[in-house]
């Protein structure tokens, strides 16, 4: 997701608002069987960079996102030691 002018914390703060809507749902996988969902989010920013160089936002993005997994999974990681 692209959030253009937004910064580092406020990015964050989007997506840990997406992260926590999808967990308050619920999906029927079959008759009487239901999972919960969830996310595991990393977010960079410009401001970090100095640039906007797309490749190394999603370098970084992605490294969070498996901070992220490693730490339990559904979770928003905007920090290298969040």
């Amino acid at each position: 997701m692209i959030l253009p002018g937004a910064n580092l914390t406020q990015a964050a703060e989007v997506a840990e608002r997406i992260r926590l809507k999808l967990n308050e749902k619920e999906m029927l996988i079959a008759k009487s069987t239901t999972i919960r969902i969830s996310a595991s989010l990393g977010v960079s920013s410009s401001e970090e960079t100095g640039d906007y160089d797309f490749e190394q936002l999603q370098s970084l993005a992605d490294r969070r996102l498996y901070l992220a997994k490693q730490a339990g999974r559904n979770r928003v990681f905007a920090s290298d030691n969040a």
